[in-house]
């Protein structure tokens, strides 16, 4: 039995010939079920809720309640826009 470093040499070659498919298929399988692993911890981690604070300090004060009341609702029609001379409106028939 003669063991040299040639004869190692071609063995692993001849073993990566005839199984590179194989080892490539299973090298991707494995890098995705480590990012399915990953990327479910971190959505499970993410979904605990225990650990928020609601801020309590959430108040308007009475400018922001007036400048709400002035804007227009979606049912207003506000008309035609203005546009600058020589443009025209491209959503008009």
């Amino acid at each position: 039995m003669n063991i040299s470093l040639t004869s190692i040499k071609q063995s692993v070659i001849t073993i990566l010939h005839r199984y590179h498919v194989v080892l490539f298929v299973l090298t991707i399988v494995g890098g995705l079920v480590a990012v399915i692993l990953l990327l479910n911890s971190i959505i499970i981690s993410s979904s605990n809720v225990s650990t928020y604070t609601s801020p309590d300090d959430a108040t308007f004060d009475q400018a922001t309640i007036n400048r709400i009341e002035q804007l227009k609702s979606s049912t207003d029609n506000g008309g035609q826009p203005t546009l600058p001379s020589g443009r025209t409106n491209p959503f008009v028939e």
